[in-house]
């Protein structure tokens, strides 16, 4: 997950600025966010960057690798200096230009501020920025005409400017961040991570994860909005850094969270672009599987196998004896008699290892004796799987494709080269389908069965997953993150995702559709034996 920092806290005893960027960006930061001021403030400069300053600077900062997408903006005044902030958003690729409310909140100087920043909005928006407004304490707990100061001068601009919710400070002023982001959802375009242990007065400080911020919460509503997530800490305790890098860890942590959620599964015609939802599940689901020789589909929940059947809507459990931790990483043999999954068994230490079953159920056998092995193809001869592994070679952590026959045995490493995922057969077994980081972003590549030509086949800047090959050889559909969103080497759930569409050879790469997934959505093939429907399953957040 990409979570960038914003440097108010960070500079105010920093004078060595690029050093301590560089720093940032070795904690795990992808972007920061600057306070940018006019001109020169005496003995600030280091904290409110002088915008000369950030334009002599802006290349050397993303050569670094960092991101200034927005700025918070100190001593401009919005009515006079408009076209100063549209060359800075030009030459520094800013995106967002934060303010804030007025001082003195009256219904007056809430209307007069509104009229300044929907001004400064529509000269901006001919740059490609927007104009945010960042919520302090006071704001939240003021009210005006029914709501809260904050959301009233939001109000007021008339949808042409957003908000930069700073989650900590609605707590202080004694509002439910989750219940306030989820009441502005469509106005909502940033969010910032403060966090408080509350008791008397405004509440102290602490890093992320200590204080009474829903922290969950906060993140399920960023990424099912694709929004910027900024860490904002301006009181640090001895070691800033291991502060910074508890922070950030907080975040990492939940990031696989699924919960409050429900499950659909759904089924897509490529073709006409209808989509049908089979069932609505109080669960998460994952990974449909559609069986060729029936009707049915096969998918996994809570660390079981499950069959499904969409005209009764009878599920049935797959007896698969010790596998009691199967992931979403299940393939069904060609003559579909057998299934292998990928488990673990954690009570054991052990991580995801392959094993195969009958696929009505009974005692799996062990195929991959090395760990962590996760599965995604089966060969159409039955001879052989390929799966995605995690080993230590030569002192070094590599994630790379390999093969193992059928009755196991000794594996094959296939690839060398970045983080290698998701191997899938083509169906006439001459070729296997795979995704690797190798050339920055995450994208869907082509090889030989045994490993040659290995072959770049999406293009497009985006993090692009899971290749799946229609039955007849002539489509393959994939899922798509956006590039900002998160690291390449990345799947989450409960983001933003598009299923993608192109032909085997690469061209005529289409969008399908903009859905809340990610995560358990497609990771195995799901492809129904007409190439023309696939299965698919979207999620829905519960919240206040």
């Amino acid at each position: 997950m990409k979570i960038g920092i914003n440097l108010y806290g960070i500079l105010h005893n920093r004078r060595d600025t690029l050093t301590a960027l560089n720093e940032l960006l070795e904690l795990g930061f992808s972007s920061v966010e600057p306070c940018v001021a006019p001109g020169v403030i005496p003995g600030m400069e280091h904290v409110f960057w002088p915008a000369d300053w950030l334009k002599a600077h802006a290349e050397e900062i993303r050569s670094l690798g960092l991101e200034v997408f927005s700025a918070h903006l100190v001593g401009w005044n919005p009515a006079t200096q408009r076209e100063e902030l549209k060359e800075l958003a030009v030459t520094c690729g800013i995106r967002h230009f934060v303010v804030k409310s007025p001082q003195v909140l009256t219904e007056t100087t809430l209307h007069e501020t509104a009229l300044a920043y929907t001004m400064l909005a529509e000269t901006l928006e001919t740059a490609g920025a927007e104009v945010l407004i960042h919520n302090e304490q006071d704001d939240i707990a003021a009210h005006f005409a029914g709501k809260t100061a904050y959301e009233r001068l939001i109000d007021l601009c008339m949808g042409k400017v957003g908000a930069q919710v700073d989650a900590g400070w609605v707590l202080a002023g004694g509002e439910d961040p989750e219940t306030l982001l989820w009441r502005m959802e469509d106005r909502v375009r940033s969010l910032h991570y403060k966090d408080f242990t509350l008791g008397t007065g405004n509440g102290v400080p602490t890093v992320l994860g200590k204080g009474e911020l829903d922290l969950t919460a906060c993140m399920q509503f960023a990424r099912f909005s694709g929004i910027p997530q900024i860490v904002d800490l301006d009181v640090f305790g001895e070691d800033p850094a291991a502060d910074l890098s508890e922070s950030l860890q907080s975040l990492a942590s939940r990031t696989q969270e699924r919960q409050p959620s429900v499950s659909y599964l759904n089924t897509l015609d490529v073709v006409t672009g209808e989509i049908r939802t089979l069932r609505r599940f109080d669960r998460v689901i994952e990974a449909p599987n559609w069986l060729k020789n029936s009707r049915e589909m096969i998918f996994n929940s809570q660390g079981h196998i499950f069959r499904y059947d969409p005209e009764t809507g009878v599920e049935t459990q797959i007896d698969s004896g010790e596998c009691g931790d199967c992931n979403n990483d299940h393939v069904v043999s060609p003559d579909e008699s057998m299934i292998a999954v990928s488990n673990s068994d954690w009570d054991k230490g052990i991580p995801s290892r392959i094993y195969v079953l009958p696929i009505g159920g009974g005692q799996p056998r062990l195929v991959t004796s090395n760990a962590p092995s996760y599965l995604h193809g089966w060969s159409p001869d039955g001879k052989e799987f390929a799966y995605c592994a995690f080993r230590e070679i030569d002192g070094v952590r590599t994630v790379d494709v390999y093969t193992i026959p059928f009755e196991g045995g000794e594996e094959k490493r296939l690839t060398f080269e970045g983080f290698n995922d998701g191997p899938e057969y083509s169906p006439d077994g001459k070729h296997i389908w795979f995704i690797s980081t190798r050339s920055g972003l995450m994208q869907v590549w082509r090889m030989n069965r045994d490993g040659s030509e290995q072959t770049q086949m999406t293009f497009a800047r985006r993090n692009n997953w899971f290749g799946h090959v229609s039955p007849d050889g002539q489509k393959v559909v994939y899922l798509s993150y956006g590039p900002d969103d998160l690291e390449p080497n990345e799947h989450l759930p409960n983001m933003r995702v598009e299923l993608r569409l192109m032909n085997t050879d690469g061209s005529d790469d289409q969008r399908l559709l903009t859905f809340f997934g990610g995560q358990g959505s497609i990771n195995v093939n799901s492809w129904a034996a007409d190439s023309r429907h696939i299965a698919f399953v979207s999620y829905e957040l519960l919240h206040k």
